[in-house]
């Protein structure tokens, strides 16, 4: 058996002009896992994260932990797979329709005008619509010029996973870092749930989380869920 262990990336900089790239937050939760797993001796056989800056910031500050600690850190790899879908485009081909069609979004638009300004109030207001909005679509064959299904964003994350079973087949510990969609997925293709149940679980992943499965030739299983042992301040688990 073999171990692959993704780990949703640390906090992102929601509410400014670049989202993909980590708050102070986020590197100070990836730091605190990198040192956890100093403390406790852990090591992979290969690392990989997505193309994404806040996928690649986390691994780089979990590596500099462990490699300051002695144990070393195998340079990380690119797997495009463990990208997470493009939110954006999806929200700009998606919302302006909804926004004519569903009378949830025009309730939430009218009662909140600044969705996704970056206060609290904000933040509440776009998770509700950004819910609408990724619930449509999951059946849009074609959300969008440029922006992938959600079939094709499950197909991709599942090829990912299948690479690495392919390539780390015997006694491995993989891990990857990636981000919650992406998760959702493998808990999907292991568990064998729905689009719409799976989806649903990206909103309780926390950020620098560690979700483990264990694989063999004919098996993967899920053997972990959403764990931040590293996080005991309570202050530090953040979802965005």
């Amino acid at each position: 058996m073999s171990t692959l262990i993704l780990i949703r990336h640390g906090q992102a900089s929601f509410g400014t002009d670049d989202y993909d790239r980590l708050s102070e937050l986020g590197l100070s939760q990836s730091a605190i896992l990198g040192r956890y797993w100093a403390r406790r001796g852990r090591g992979f056989d290969a690392v990989f994260s997505g193309a994404m800056e806040r996928q690649k910031q986390t691994l780089r500050a979990v590596g500099e932990i462990l490699q300051k600690s002695g144990l070393g850190f195998p340079e990380g790899g690119i797997i495009t797979g463990f990208n997470e879908y493009d939110a954006r485009g999806i929200m700009t081909y998606l919302y302006p329709r909804l926004l004519e069609e569903d009378q949830r979004i025009k309730e939430v638009a009218k009662s909140y005008p600044g969705i996704g300004d970056g206060s609290p109030e904000g933040r509440r207001a776009f998770q509700q619509v950004f819910e609408i909005v990724l619930d449509r679509w999951l059946d849009d064959p074609n959300p969008g010029p440029g922006t992938e299904s959600y079939r094709l964003f499950q197909d991709r994350v599942v090829a990912g996973i299948e690479r690495i079973r392919s390539e780390y087949a015997s006694g491995k510990t993989v891990a990857v870092f990636t981000s919650g969609g992406a998760i959702s997925i493998a808990l999907k293709h292991a568990l064998g749930l729905s689009g719409r149940k799976a989806l649903s679980l990206q909103w309780i992943i926390k950020n620098t989380s560690i979700t483990e499965f264990t694989y063999s030739r004919d098996r993967f299983t899920l053997t972990g869920f959403n764990q931040t042992p590293h996080l005991e301040d309570e202050g530090m688990i953040t979802y965005r």
